[in-house]
C-alpha cells in the first residue's frame, strides 16, 4: 500500500498506521480543526481494511498526542459509529493507549468508552 494512504504528516500532527503482528494507529502532536478531514479519511480507509481482514482489534496509541480539537475528536466518535454499524460478530475492538498525564485524554476517552462499551478499551 502506498505510504501516503496510511499516514498524515502535518507540521504539528502525525498519524501513522504501523503493521507488525497487529495493526496500530499512532497519533502524535496537536490535532486541530485542520486535521479533522484527513483523519476521517484515514480512519475510513483503516476501518475498511480492518473489516476486510476480519480483524479482532486495533491499538490506537495516543501517548504522544498533546491536544485534539473537538472537530478532530469527532473523527474518533465517527469511527466508533462505523464499528457499531457492523454485525456484532464482525465488530473489532479499539484499544486506546493513553497518557495519564494529559488531562483531556482522561476525560474524553472516558466518555468514548461509555459511548461504545462493547468496542472501546482504554489503557493508561
Amino acid at each position: 500500500m502506498a505510504p501516503e494512504a496510511w499516514e498524515i504528516r502535518d507540521p504539528d500532527f502525525v498519524a501513522e498506521v504501523a503493521e507488525t503482528d497487529s495493526i496500530e494507529l499512532r497519533l502524535s502532536g496537536s490535532a486541530d480543526m485542520s486535521t479533522r478531514q484527513p483523519l476521517e479519511e484515514l480512519i475510513e480507509r483503516l476501518h475498511g481494511r480492518l473489516e476486510a481482514a476480519g480483524a479482532s482489534a486495533i491499538r490506537v496509541d495516543l501517548r504522544q498526542l498533546e491536544f485534539m480539537s473537538a472537530a478532530s475528536f469527532n473523527a474518533l466518535v465517527g469511527w466508533l459509529t462505523l464499528v457499531q454499524e457492523l454485525p456484532p460478530e464482525r465488530r473489532y475492538r479499539i484499544r486506546f493507549q493513553s497518557n495519564p498525564n494529559i488531562r483531556w485524554q482522561r476525560r474524553s476517552l472516558s466518555a468514548l468508552s461509555c459511548f461504545a462499551t462493547d468496542v472501546v478499551a482504554i489503557d493508561s
